[in-house]
């Protein structure tokens, strides 16, 4: 057998020297770790603000093509709830029951061609939301034509007389009202509900498909509202939306202002 020479000692790690290399791996490791979860959180942050633009994007993308379609003078609001009627379309007529009730009028053809309506609203607009004759707004009505003459005739359900003639000659084509309230943490989208002369709140609205649709959730209804400043003769209507809706803790508030036209 060979002996070991003096002064060296057998190949291998001491004790120290493990513990030494534990410890700078366990550094390394925790480091490692912090910055994959660092990592993780940046992009699940990005992934809900993300979702957060995304949503509001079409919420808003939603309300605000509708309210710039609306009736002039059918916008109400209640803060959670914000209230109009949708055109369908509008021209001009030729003649209007003023005098006296009729059951039809001839108008000029209309651009989007409109079969059947909830009813017709000839400015000044006022009381849209309890029809009666006289009153701005028919019954509903049917359309028929355009005739020889190149003339729609609008048909009312039952005879009609507006009490007064609109500035311009001009008719409106209108379908039921339409709502939209904030619930809890959502945004919801009503319709086909008739009119009622009192703006409805969501639980005298209707409570199913088709004619509930939920529009956004994730919504802070503390920090989300609806505020409409009327036309006047001189402006047009204001529609001012605000809508904060939160994801993963990331919180996000988008504005809408919407200009409603006059009514002529």
């Amino acid at each position: 057998m060979k002996c070991l020479r003096a002064g060296l000692r057998p190949a291998g790690f001491t004790i120290v020297e493990l513990v030494v290399v534990m410890v700078v791996l366990g550094i390394l490791s925790m480091g490692m770790v912090r910055f994959i979860s660092d990592s993780a959180d940046g992009f699940a942050d990005t992934a809900g603000r993300d979702q957060l633009a995304s949503s509001a994007r079409f919420a808003l993308a939603a309300l605000t093509a509708e309210l710039r379609d609306a009736l002039p003078g059918s916008i109400r609001s209640s803060g959670d709830c914000i209230e109009f009627v949708p055109v369908l379309g509008g021209s001009e007529y030729l003649s209007l029951p003023t005098a006296a009730a009729a059951l039809s009028f001839p108008a000029v053809p209309t651009v989007v061609p409109v079969t059947a309506a909830a009813g017709v609203a000839v400015a000044p607009l006022a009381d849209v939301y309890t029809p009666g004759s006289p009153g701005a707004v028919s019954p509903p009505v049917t359309v028929t034509g355009p005739d020889a003459g190149n003339e729609l005739t609008i048909t009312f359900s039952s005879a009609h007389q507006f009490p007064s003639e609109s500035p311009g000659n001009r008719f409106y084509l209108i379908s039921q009202p339409v709502s939209y309230c904030f619930t809890g943490s959502q945004l919801w989208r009503y319709a086909d509900y008739g009119f009622i002369a009192a703006q409805p709140a969501p639980a005298g609205l209707p409570a199913a498909l088709p004619r509930r649709v939920l529009v956004a959730e994730d919504v802070v209804a503390a920090a989300s509202s609806f505020t409409a400043a009327p036309a006047g003769l001189q402006r047009n209507g204001m529609v001012d939306v605000t809508l904060s809706l939160t994801a993963r803790g990331t919180a996000a508030t988008f504005h809408a202002a919407v200009q409603v036209a006059n009514a002529r």
